[in-house]
Parts: structure tokens; C-alpha cells; sequence
């Protein structure tokens, strides 16, 4: 939720007021920093909230560790304490979210009494999690109509000339040359005027991504339809190979060099959105999920970044797995209630009253620094307000991509992830904003 204001006592660090933790920069030059304790960074919630919890991003997401207490008010004079005295995990995690007893205030402490390191706490951004308290209980959601004009997208024109393509190609859930695998459009093609009823302008001009369930699967070895792009580096030339590692693929931020040219290294994908149908159909534990960004490497799949609403819901939530490599998958909440296990992927069923709604502009960010993958998600437009973020540290988890021959791409779209509900049942994505990039 949206923070009005942040104050502390007065023993910031110069250059690093409590205004930096609420500025929605998740980078360690912008943090709000102590080193005299004990210390309190007093977040204002512009009026009465229910609390559900809090998220904070600590300085550098390395080994040191800082106690905290966390509580609330509802006047800013008289608090309640949400939490005893706790500890950051520092385990390379940058970003952790504490459940907080459900409690209703406006005012939010941190006090911090530093770390057995330095005598320092530095928090790179803090973030609540709830609801105003009209909407404790779930009501429905009421979605604004999304102002295309700040877009500039042409409604009669096809999406490679409202969208920069020629770095994509396209899996689209068709079998024209019936050889019962997907097709798949060039970046070529895509730059020149591509469109079919599965990838086209929408009539507000945004580039909408149609997946049916029994559409073709791009191979034998995936269990799903899509209507998803896959990034070409290469862009059009093709004298480089689609696979492995050259200049058509990126490698992720913390592998070794592979000593030869490859298209970048980490990057980042922004994607500016809305879902406006998910499946309704088919087995509960699948129905209602589409997944719209990913990191794909040559077999797994460092990230892949899900949207989830069941049928009878007014909201969903957002999540991502990272699959260790040639193993099993962990589950990380962006938006929504945590798993109760990092080895479950979440299936909570209740409405999630700071979820997206159908038809609801949000956007996203995908980011590969060093062995470090973060999700960012804000309300709006990319400069709307940040609502949910998490991490995977790949060293952490050894999740086993840190090896010469890996090789990573972007993928973006509808990939419908139900694979047992009606055959023409389908997942319906509308993109506005569609930017990659890669050092």
C-alpha cells in the first residue's frame, strides 16, 4: 500500500534520510541508514489501514543480520507492538516479508538495534502489506478503465509497428504446416506486420496474447499451449543459431565466461499489462493460471512469473517458480499470501484483497543481477507504486546455473498453464509496454 510519509529520530546517516526506505528504488545507493541505536524509521500510512505485513529490502542482502521490532498506532503516540524483537535471516536474501498479527492503524515503527557486524542498519525500501478498512472483507473489484493515450500505441496498425519485435519471435498455438508441433513466427515476420487471431492489436491498441487449452504444444516434451514471444538476440540474422551459447542468448550475471560472445550478460525484462481472462475450466489445483514472463535456459527455467484467479474470486495473485536445475521447482509470493512452504507452489483459495483484477493495469520487472533474480510488481504503469517484490539468490539455493554452457532468453505472452479444462477455454493477456535490455 501506498506510504504517505517517513520520518526517524534524527540519526540518519547524512545523504540517507528515512525518506529514501519509501521511494520505491530498489537500489542500495538510496536507503535509509543509522548508526547510533536504538533507532526508528516511522512510516505514516495517510490514514487508517488493516496490516497484514511488512516487507523490508535490507542494505546489499548480504551476511549481516539486524534486530528489529515492529508495531503500530492508530494516533502516532500510543503503539502496539505487531512483533517481538526479530532478526533479518542474512542469508543473501535482500528482500524478506514478516506476517503481522492483522491489527488496524496508521502509523508503522521499525526500530532497529543494529548488528553484531558494524553497529548499522540500512533498509533500501519498506513496504506494507494490506488493505483500507473498507475492503477487510473482499468485495468486488471495481477496475478503471485503462487510459491508453500515455502508451501511443496505433489501433490500426499490427503489433510489430506498435512494439519493437525485431528481437522477438513468436510460438503461437497453431499447426499450419501440420508437422503436430506449435508454429513459430520470425522476428521477421514479426517486424513486418505479423498478426492471426491468436496475436493481434487489441481495439485499444495493446498487443493481446490469446492461448486456448487444447492449442499445439511447441514440443513432446511441454504439457501446455501458448501464445508467448521467446527473445532474438540475434535479430533477424540468421547466420546465429537459435541455441546455445552465442550472440542470439544472454547468460546470467553470476556464471563464468564462457569465452566466446553471447548476446549480454543479466538483464532485465519491463512489461506494462492486463490479464482479462484466465481459465475457468478444468482441474482446481490448474484452473486459472497463465504465466506471462519467464527466464528460460536451455532445459529449465530460472524464473517464471505467474498470474493465478480462481474462478469465484474477484482478484488474483502473483507468484514465481525457479526451478533448481534439472530438478524440482521453489515457489515464491509476490502479490498475494505466501506458500506455506517454499516447496509448494501457493493455493491459497481466498480472495486476495490487494490482488489484480481482471482487466487491471499492472506492471512488472524481471531482473537477472549477479546470482541474484528479482520480481517487481507495481499498481499502474512502470512508475506506479511498487506492491509486491521478491528474490531467489541462485548461490543461496544452489540452484546450479553457474557453469559455462548455460544459456538464457525472455519470454513474455500467455502460457497457459491448465492443460485439462475445455479445449477452447483460454488465457487472454493485453500488453501496453514491452521493453528488454542486458548489459
Amino acid at each position: 500500500m501506498a506510504i504517505a510519509s517517513a520520518t526517524d529520530e534524527g540519526n540518519s546517516v547524512a545523504g540517507f534520510g528515512p525518506e529514501n526506505a519509501i521511494d520505491d528504488q530498489l537500489d542500495a545507493t538510496s536507503r535509509w541508514s543509522v548508526s547510533s541505536f536504538p533507532a526508528t524509521l516511522t512510516l505514516d500510512l495517510g490514514g487508517p489501514r488493516r496490516i497484514r505485513e511488512v516487507g523490508i529490502a535490507w542494505h546489499l542482502g548480504d551476511q549481516r543480520t539486524s534486530s528489529f521490532e515492529a508495531a503500530i498506532s492508530e494516533d502516532g503516540t500510543s503503539y502496539t507492538p505487531l512483533q517481538p524483537l526479530i532478526q533479518s535471516a542474512g542469508d543473501n536474501s535482500s528482500f524478506e516479508r514478516y506476517d503481522m498479527v492483522d491489527m488496524d492503524g496508521q502509523f508503522v515503527t521499525i526500530t532497529g538495534q543494529g548488528n553484531a557486524m558494524d553497529n548499522e542498519v540500512s533498509i533500501v525500501e519498506v513496504a506494507v502489506f494490506g488493505c483500507s478498512l473498507d475492503s477487510v472483507a473482499a468485495t468486488p473489484a471495481t477496475v478503471d478503465p485503462i487510459d491508453t493515450t500515455a502508451f501511443g500505441l496505433d489501433i490500426n496498425a499490427a503489433p510489430g509497428s506498435n512494439f519493437e519485435l525485431i528481437d522477438w519471435a513468436l510460438d503461437s498455438p497453431t499447426d499450419l504446416d501440420n508437422n503436430g508441433r506449435s508454429d513459430r513466427i520470425s522476428e521477421t515476420s514479426l517486424d513486418t506486420g505479423f498478426e492471426n487471431e491468436f496475436f493481434s492489436t487489441g481495439a485499444d491498441g495493446g498487443m493481446v496474447f490469446k492461448s486456448i487449452i487444447g492449442g499445439p504444444k511447441t514440443s513432446t516434451n511441454t504439457s501446455f499451449a501458448r501464445s508467448e514471444l521467446r527473445e532474438m538476440l540475434r535479430r533477424g540474422d540468421t547466420n546465429i543459431s537459435t541455441q546455445g551459447v552465442n550472440e542470439n542468448n544472454w547468460i546470467l550475471g553470476y556464471q563464468p565466461d564462457p569465452g566466446q560472445s553471447v548476446g549480454g550478460r543479466g538483464g532485465v525484462l519491463r512489461g506494462t499489462l492486463a490479464i482479462n481472462q484466465v481459465t475457468t475450466t478444468g482441474d482446481r489445483n490448474q484452473v486459472g493460471r497463465v504465466i506471462f514472463g519467464q527466464i528460460h535456459a536451455d532445459s529449465d527455467e530460472p524464473i517464471r512469473l505467474y498470474y493465478r484467479k480462481y474462478p469465484e474470486n474477484e482478484r488474483g495473485i502473483i507468484y514465481f517458480g525457479h526451478e533448481i536445475r534439472g530438478s524440482d521447482d521453489i515457489w515464491f509470493t509476490v502479490v498475494g499470501p505466501e506458500p506455506e512452504d517454499i516447496n509448494n507452489q501457493p493455493g491459497d483459495e481466498s480472495d486476495p484483497v490487494d490482488g489484480i483484477a481482471l482487466n487491471e493495469l499492472f506492471s512488472y520487472e524481471i531482473r537477472n543481477e549477479g546470482s541474484r533474480i528479482e520480481a517487481i510488481i507495481r499498481r499502474g504503469d512502470q512508475d506506479g507504486e511498487i506492491i509486491g517484490h521478491n528474490v531467489v539468490d541462485m548461490d543461496v539455493v544452489n540452484s546450479g546455473y553457474d557453469r559455462i554452457d548455460e544459456w538464457m532468453y525472455f519470454k513474455a505472452g500467455a502460457y497457459t498453464q491448465n492443460n485439462t479444462g475445455d479445449d477452447e477455454d483460454f488465457d487472454l493477456v493485453t500488453f501496453y509496454r514491452l521493453e528488454n535490455s542486458h548489459d
